[in-house]
């Protein structure tokens, strides 16, 4: 059985310990090779192997050659050429304000110059010790290049930065989140100074802020997150997992009582889909795969390592359906941390990922949905419980009753348990926010195992809501201080269903009123489509 590291980042500790590495260093290769460019940065979810990428780096341009016996890597690197390493993780410097944000970072470069065995500067500001740590590393391994060999000589330094986005993160929307974007814009702004001093420069993160943010003096940086040479380094294709966890699959087959087929299609619906450029192929999660083979379980293991705060409070804020979204390329790049655009950063952390791409006038238009099964349920799960402000055991009980009533196909039923999350909605929350309550609907039923799609575009109007369970469809049409019969009469004239007739399941139409002084459902009227179609 292959032994599998879930919660390791070391690339020696990895290769050490005897652990399956999918390798992916023909691709850093392409990065480190200085063919392409010597700056990069990438953007990726959280949890999705950028640590263990700096760590392969690091690892490499220190030359431990014995680590990368095997690998593709291997016959194609000059192991005679070294380079000191400077690794800053960011991902230790999350701070309530600026002091504890600069005492952090200098905590964090003491650390890393005692590594190095180069004494700090302790007399110059943060952003000093940075600046002078690299050209202070660079000749101290001079010397002792030169203590081996009177020729050598060693002029540059590889810089490896770490979740650079991790202390601005907890700060999004709120007042102090100017000042920590310029105490790093600050710090960060010495990666440009100091350019020549680099041999090869790699920045990560989960978000990607605007070109007149942090990145204003890095326009030296390749930003690749897009990009389709290595939009497969982070994540596992379907071949990786195939080739490199064969025992784990059959044993989680034979315990599901199924065969290595069905199960990695169970594995593609619960984990993969995740595409980071519209041509390329789709990717797992690499620590919801690790840990569902290790376990020989599906559980959504990703999503339990957290949801971040501020993106909850941006969706109660913004509220939206995530069934299928459509955003132009600027939108990825152009938002600032004071006003984070909430869609590009539900897809920078991984709760939309690009389905396609398509030009209009232009214009580069994304398709963004839910990559996957543990994506989309657990984050309505999540979206369901903090809208409706529902304890555990309230929202499970609902939940079921639901499930019940459209197994039976009882929409009467279902219309009133969908009605008591309606009535814990807080009182500061306005009807006239009609997208808080459409989110609700739309999580509701991802929970519920129906297939939903919200505004839903015709050739004559938009529907409401489509619900699809495998037995039937339900067209629903909501209107805010209006009548459910004008509802109702709003989906036949326009001929809202006519499309699903030939689905083969039962389709029944839905109209319902919403009173804005009773904050909820007011009446209904439900048809069978027979009924309504001559």
């Amino acid at each position: 059985m292959e032994k599998i590291a879930t919660d390791t980042y070391s690339f020696a500790d990895i290769r050490k310990g005897g652990f399956v590495y999918v390798d992916k260093t023909a691709i850093l290769k392409l990065l480190a090779d200085g063919s392409i460019g010597k700056q990069f940065f990438i953007a990726r979810p959280r949890r999705f192997g950028k640590s263990l990428a700096i760590s392969t780096l690091q690892c490499l341009f220190e030359g431990r050659h014995e680590l990368f016996k095997g690998l593709a890597i291997e016959p194609e690197w000059n192991w005679t050429e070294t380079y000191p390493v400077l690794k800053l993780d960011m991902g230790s410097c999350q701070a309530a304000s600026v002091p504890e944000l600069w005492t952090k970072i200098n905590t964090m470069l003491k650390a890393e110059s005692e590594r190095l065995g180069v004494p700090l500067r302790t007399d110059e500001p943060a952003s000093g010790k940075f600046r002078f740590l690299m050209s202070d590393m660079i000749a101290a391994a001079d010397r002792q290049a030169k203590a081996k060999d009177p020729q050598a000589h060693v002029d540059k330094m590889v810089l490896l930065v770490d979740e650079y986005d991790k202390p601005l993160l907890g700060h999004l929307g709120k007042s102090d989140v100017d000042e920590i974007r310029d105490a790093l814009k600050e710090f960060y702004s010495v990666i440009k100074t100091c350019e020549g001093f680099q041999r090869f420069a790699f920045i990560t993160g989960v978000s990607k802020f605007s070109k007149v943010s942090i990145f204003s003096d890095l326009n030296n940086l390749n930003e690749f997150s897009m990009d389709a040479r290595v939009a497969t380094l982070f994540g596992y294709t379907h071949e990786e997992v195939k080739a490199n966890f064969p025992e784990s699959l059959k044993a989680l087959g034979e315990k599901l009582g199924i065969d290595v087929d069905g199960t990695f299609a169970k594995l593609v619906q619960w984990y993969d889909g995740y595409r980071f450029e519209e041509n390329a192929v789709p990717v797992f999660n690499p620590v919801s795969v690790g840990k569902c083979l290790s376990t020989r379980k599906f559980d959504p293991y990703w999503f339990e390592t957290g949801t971040p705060a501020f993106l909850l409070k941006l969706m109660r804020e913004n509220p939206v359906t995530m069934d299928d979204v459509e955003i132009p390329q600027t939108a990825f790049s152009v938002y600032e941390p004071a006003k984070p655009g909430l869609m590009p950063i539900l897809y920078q952390t991984g709760y939309l990922t690009i389905k396609s791409a398509r030009d209009d006038g232009g214009i580069r238009l994304y398709r963004l949905v839910p990559p996957n099964f543990e994506v989309a349920t657990a984050f309505s799960q999540s979206l369901s419980a903090e809208f409706a402000h529902l304890d555990e055991l309230e929202h499970a009980s609902l939940l079921t009753q639901m499930v019940e009533a459209l197994r039976h196909d009882d929409v009467n039923d279902m219309l009133d348990a969908l009605s008591c999350f309606f009535a814990n909605i807080p009182a500061n929350i306005t009807v006239k926010r009609e997208k808080y309550y459409q989110t609700l609907f739309y999580a509701v039923f991802v929970l519920i195992g129906a297939r939903t799609r919200a505004e839903c575009w015709t050739n004559r109007g938009r529907i409401d809501a489509v619900v699809e369970t495998p037995c039937g469809i339900y067209i629903f049409e909501f209107k805010l201080n209006g009548t459910a019969s004008a509802a109702l009469a709003q989906i036949k004239e326009n001929g809202y269903h006519e499309k699903y007739l030939r689905s083969g399941k039962k389709v029944t139409l839905v109209g319902a009123a919403f009173d804005a002084e009773m904050r909820n459902l007011s009446d209904r009227q439900i048809e069978s489509c027979a009924e309504t179609v001559k």
